[in-house]
């Protein structure tokens, strides 16, 4: 990194997406613990984490709060988290990056001589991460499909009328999650067979196994959902328990209040 760069994460630690970062800076090691995180301390004093709190208005809409208080997210700039700043701090120019699985790549390159290589150098591996991260995100969207229009209390969170919801796309959208993550699982069957983790030609978790482990401990701390509970998808399930494994988990995703209450809603109400 040059030296006159300062970079800043803006993150909502609860949130899905965020996650995606937090898991990447813990295992690459630009936070010494899951206590540094909540904290927004880093290994770095070029890396800055700006810790955001949700509110909702009457109204609806999401106001960030921010600690430190005189680094505001600009609105301008993003509603939502995760957000990466790259300030010069010579010329007080600034870039910024807004989408989760982009901020991590474009931090491990930018980290490549810090911690362990979450990816590989070998170009048709580096190919394969991108597919890999794409049906990730992919499916994502599919899921979110089936959530809208199989619960009544996201459909009404999400805005959607009761008359708009149907059973038939969240259906449709389950099964294209399914098939989704099926796809992952196949693409990845080499690194799994060899490593155990589903980043190609890495010898331990990387960008892959950080986007697709936020996916499933989102949707389970929020709906009680297991995303992985068809038995044709075991192999996910089987690297998910191993992905649980690592050090600071449990530090991290298994103390007390970890997403908050008022945002939970229950899979027992899923009507599809």
């Amino acid at each position: 990194m040059p030296k006159n760069e300062q970079v800043t994460l803006f993150l909502w630690l609860p949130g899905l997406f965020p996650r995606r970062v937090s898991y990447w800076l813990l295992i690459k090691g630009l936070v010494s613990s899951p206590h540094d995180l909540l904290d927004g301390t880093t290994t770095d004093p070029n890396l800055s984490i700006v810790r955001l709190n949700l509110h909702m208005t009457p109204t609806g809409s999401i106001v960030w709060e921010s600690n430190p208080e005189n680094d505001p997210l600009p609105t301008e700039i993003s509603t939502s988290s995760p957000c990466l700043r790259i300030r010069d701090t010579e010329t007080g120019n600034e870039r910024w990056v807004r989408e989760s699985s982009s901020i991590i790549a474009h931090l491990e390159e930018v980290y490549a001589d810090r911690g362990p290589a979450l990816k590989s150098k070998d170009l048709l591996d580096i190919a394969a991460t991108n597919d890999l991260v794409g049906q990730i995100n992919l499916s994502v969207i599919e899921s979110l499909t089936y959530i809208r229009h199989a619960s009544p209390q996201f459909a009404a969170f999400s805005g959607i009328k009761e008359e708009e919801r149907s059973q038939a796309a969240a259906r449709l959208g389950h099964q294209c999650m399914v098939k989704g993550f099926l796809k992952v699982q196949d693409w990845a069957g080499d690194s799994l067979a060899t490593t155990g983790w589903l980043t190609p030609g890495t010898d331990g978790p990387g960008l892959v196994d950080a986007n697709l482990a936020a996916v499933r401990r989102y949707l389970e701390l929020v709906y009680g959902w297991n995303i992985f509970e068809k038995e044709e998808l075991k192999p996910l399930a089987e690297w998910y328990e191993r992905f649980k494994g690592l050090s600071w988990w449990g530090a991290l995703e298994e103390r007390p209040n970890v997403h908050p209450p008022e945002l939970k809603f229950t899979i027992e109400k899923f009507e599809v």
